[in-house]
């Protein structure tokens, strides 16, 4: 029987082998066919919320690509959802009551080799600290080595200092506390039905049962944020020097402690990071067809956890 490593290995090989000579031809593709399970809109009109989403820093998840699923679930509950490709001002900010940055890389890249560097320029990093102390509201995300690396100096402009690996896929439960209880963990006033909200235990009925994430990457939060998604003894962090291509000697960094997701309130603002992508959409594994994500087993509370956190976010909940 092949080791967890051996079997670990084999995956991440078979994905680099897919893609590290082209982005783009990534096996990981959008689900044109997910439909949000969400029938109920919170926002309607002149009170809905604008959300930008980034597409000037050679995103790997985009509105029309890789978060479109993303897009919908927004979409559903009547936020005003815009992509943008212009560079980070106070100016182009103004108007805007989430920006969400996911999965950002440095410029021109086209393959996963290193070096990798910083996708934003001093400049942006200070204007979008500076909008979100002032009320604005971000959502980073930053998933599996090289995103950390290309997010780098957002990311600790507020704090938040990232391992640039591969963490393995977990779930995180609300009845042994890696799923920790906040406002972004309750269940929404929104109508999803979820099938497993009867398995709750009476105690907890309040808050969603586990959320599914991917893979992706590990951060430390600031003292002052409340980190969500919390790590165990059970992770680790492979850290190569080429995405996907994890080997023996590949160095394996313990991740007791750390987190896939935080929030903190931030000046006026706020600000929710997370080090997995595609727990937030819907995505098919070309060479099986294999759908991940918000659709997958065990992920059933995700897209309700997304829609949390964007009230949250918003100032809604």
């Amino acid at each position: 029987m092949q080791s967890v490593l051996q079997i670990i290995t084999l995956f991440f090989t078979v994905l680099f082998l897919f893609s590290c000579s082209d982005i783009d031809g990534s096996p990981q593709q959008p689900d044109h066919t997910f439909t949000p399970k969400n029938n109920t809109q919170t926002f309607s009109g002149v009170n809905s919320p604008k959300v930008l989403i980034d597409e000037a820093h050679n995103n790997f998840h985009t509105a029309s690509g890789r978060y479109s699923a993303f897009q919908q679930v927004l979409a559903s509950d009547g936020y005003t959802v815009t992509a943008s490709k212009k560079a980070f001002t106070l100016d182009m900010l103004k108007d805007t009551d989430i920006l969400v940055v996911a999965n950002a890389l440095d410029a021109n890249r086209k393959d996963w080799m290193p070096p990798f560097g910083d996708a934003f320029k001093g400049a942006e990093v200070k204007a979008v600290k500076q909008w979100v102390t002032e009320g604005g509201s971000l959502l980073l995300i930053a998933d599996h080595i090289p995103f950390p690396k290309a997010a780098e100096s957002l990311a600790k402009s507020f704090g938040f200092e990232f391992t640039n690996g591969h963490v393995d896929r977990a779930v995180f439960k609300i009845d042994d506390g890696s799923l920790t209880k906040h406002e972004v963990t309750q269940s929404s006033k929104n109508n999803i039905q979820f099938s497993n909200m009867n398995d709750l235990s009476s105690s907890d009925s309040q808050y969603l049962k586990q959320i599914k994430t991917f893979g992706g990457s590990a951060f430390t939060p600031p003292q002052n944020a409340q980190s969500i998604l919390k790590l165990g003894s059970w992770a680790y962090s492979r850290t190569p020097e080429i995405p996907f291509q994890i080997k023996p000697e590949t160095p394996k960094i313990p991740m007791d402690g750390w987190s896939q997701g935080a929030v903190l309130e931030f000046g006026d603002g706020r600000v929710a990071v997370f080090a997995e992508a595609m727990m937030f959409t819907s995505q098919v594994y070309v060479p099986t067809g294999e759908k991940m994500g918000l659709v997958s087993k065990g992920a059933e509370d995700n897209e309700q956890f997304l829609l949390n956190i964007m009230h949250w976010l918003s100032g809604s909940t």
